[in-house]
């Protein structure tokens, strides 16, 4: 692939990145060259094939190089998020017997030497010496160090020869993919290279992105959703920008102009909120209400949709070119989505998972049917049908008394070239993920006559009742989060006297009810937090079955805990809270985007010579 599209592409940007306020390219025959020579680099360094390196560094051009060479040279790339203790980090290391790391210097500086059995640590940005020893020095009993910009310089003639020799096949062994640990208990998704191109070829076929596009990449690449565009975008010769500050990115989208933007449902959410923000700022809240009425109106009457028109200040802030933008890593609120058509900006949901490398299904992309249609308004909460080469299924979930005869649901399994090939050093669990040749997904759906597929929860926490009524806790958290009341919600099976209940753990918005309380003329306390709680559990109850109300109310005042990609990770979720109110008001969240000027760390570990200005 990457032969491929340097051949195709040669002197055209494939990606970029800001640095210090300057701006870094690499062309796609550059890419190639680069990764090549940091191949021979690592292999005159000892990498053998079939050894494991671990990533621990921001996106960026250095993440790309890095991860192309290694591959090349019959390496398994190990991505590990930045923001893992030094406890996480340590045990993944261990377990996944690494001996080389691509590391960038902040994150060093946090982890010191917590890489257990690593030997070479390879650093992006610079570090800081330690006891007065330059980077490189070989300190007894602790991995060697180099500067990721010499690494290709350690390459020699037997090296280069090695690499030419070295064959990398479709059945290697790519990348080990670490889950975002949601459900607790991190596993190792063993990924090969065809499970990625497998996935790149379907993704071509009904995703249409190609050479004139620009897309802007935010999202962590440790995970594999946006890894997979990563992958893409080279392979269609798209121009990918990579950003890790989410308070620069209004700023990326005025200079880069992007055509495709990705993102997880909570960023959107974020991104939405600030429009309005913003709106209300500048005293044009009603004008921008009135503008989503004309929208509907409209939408409702001709089937025409006027956002972009009505709009078209707010395309300008995002950049004025982008044509649709890809939610993926947990469910989209349909309600958010139509938020996002009334602005004209069609929003496509796809499904996917770790184990799937990771994409499922897609919603198609066809903009007659966004500008003269209702349909992605009809549509909004499918994820579309499978990709190409990709079988899903149902089946029946006899634990928690779910049958597809009955109900038109079940537990949704995948089969195709993209599933993984097992779980690192699992062979039990590998072997309890599978029913012959499907992968169970865990996911609760149904799929309709056109082949759309619907999710509808997870099976594992589904609350069954005493009743044998079944709760779906996704569902009521979808319209839970549309309380201005709510910042954070996880609803859970609670039991008490031997009965289960419907529990509801929240972390209330410090802005959404300290406001309700003023329009109110009310005092701030613990119990008028938790009445308002109270009355907006109510009020979504009267439009719900009885048996899907909430009966237990437990508040903290502190965040729930979440993955990267913003989702609550459920395996972490206590069974028991406290609410203070004093610490509920200190832990206010920062909105996207937050007042706060305080600089950052730039995006490969790397200190900027001048702090760069950053949108409001």
């Amino acid at each position: 692939m990457v032969a491929d599209a340097a051949a195709r592409f040669g002197h055209r940007m494939a990606y970029q990145q800001k640095e210090g306020g300057q701006w870094r390219t690499l062309a796609f025959e550059e890419m190639r060259r680069q990764a090549n020579d940091f191949a021979a680099g690592l292999i005159a360094l000892g990498l053998e094939k079939g050894d494991r390196v671990v990533i621990i560094c921001e996106n960026g051009l250095s993440w790309a190089i890095g991860f192309y060479g290694l591959s090349l040279a019959g390496g398994v790339a190990v991505p590990l998020y930045t923001e893992l203790k030094s406890d996480e980090a340590e045990e993944l290391v261990e377990r996944t017997d690494a001996r080389i790391a691509i590391v960038s210097a902040r994150v060093l500086e946090r982890l010191g030497d917590h890489l257990p059995g690593v030997t070479n640590v390879i650093i992006v940005g610079k570090a800081k010496a330690q006891a007065g020893q330059p980077p490189g020095f070989l300190r007894r009993g602790r991995p060697s160090q180099l500067p990721f910009d010499q690494v290709a310089a350690q390459a020699t003639d037997e090296s280069r020869a090695a690499l030419r020799q070295r064959q990398v096949e479709p059945d290697d062994l790519a990348s080990i993919v670490y889950t975002s640990g949601t459900t607790g208990g991190m596993k190792g998704v063993m990924l090969t290279h065809k499970n990625f191109m497998s996935n790149v070829e379907s993704a071509k076929q009904v995703i249409p992105i190609d050479e004139k596009d620009r897309i802007l990449l935010v999202l962590p690449m440790h995970h594999a959703f946006p890894f997979i565009l990563f992958l893409f975008s080279f392979s269609v010769g798209s121009e990918l920008t990579f950003e890790n500050d989410l308070l620069r990115v209004r700023d990326r989208m005025q200079e880069t102009k992007p055509t495709i933007f990705l993102g997880v449902p909570a960023l959107f959410e974020q991104v939405y909120r600030a429009i309005l923000r913003r709106a209300e700022a500048q005293g044009r809240l009603e004008l921008f209400e009135r503008g989503q009425r004309v929208v509907d109106v409209a939408k409702r009457r001709t089937g025409v949709n006027l956002g972009r028109l009505v709009f078209r200040e707010v395309h300008q802030q995002m950049g004025g070119s982008l044509r649709f933008l890809m939610s993926g890593g947990a469910a989209l609120n349909p309600e958010l989505a139509r938020n996002f058509y009334r602005l004209g900006l069609p929003i496509l949901q796809g499904w996917g998972l770790t184990e799937g490398a990771p994409g499922i299904a897609v919603q198609r992309w066809n903009p007659r049917k966004f500008l003269f249609s209702n349909y992605y308004e009809e549509q909004a909460g499918s994820v579309g049908s499978a990709i190409p080469g990709v079988e899903v299924a149902l089946i029946d979930v006899p634990e928690k008394e779910i049958y597809v005869h009955l109900h038109g649901e079940g537990e949704l399994v995948v089969r195709g070239p993209n599933i993984f090939a097992g779980y690192w050093k699992a062979p039990e669990e590998t072997s309890a993920a599978k029913v012959g040749e499907w992968f169970r997904t865990g996911d609760l759906g149904r799929i309709d006559e056109e082949g759309n597929i619907w999710i509808t929860g997870r099976s594992k926490y589904v609350i069954v009742l005493d009743s044998g009524e079944k709760v779906m806790p996704d569902e009521l958290e979808e319209r839970f989060n549309t309380s201005e009341l709510i910042e954070d919600v996880c609803v859970v099976g609670r039991h008490n006297r031997n009965k289960t209940q419907v529990g509801a753990i929240i972390w209330p918005s410090v802005a959404g009810v300290q406001a309700r309380l003023k329009e109110r003329d009310e005092p701030l306390s613990e119990a008028s937090v938790r009445k308002l709680v109270q009355e907006e559990l109510d009020t979504f109850a009267r439009k719900l079955a009885p048996h899907k109300r909430v009966t237990e109310l437990i508040l903290t005042d502190t965040p729930l805990p979440k993955t990267a990609l913003l989702k609550i990770a459920r395996g972490q979720i206590q069974e028991s809270y406290s609410f203070d109110l004093k610490r509920w008001e200190e832990q206010a969240p920062d909105q996207l985007p937050p007042t706060s000027e305080e600089p950052q760390p730039a995006n490969n570990g790397d200190a900027p010579a001048e702090p760069e200005e950053r949108s409001d």
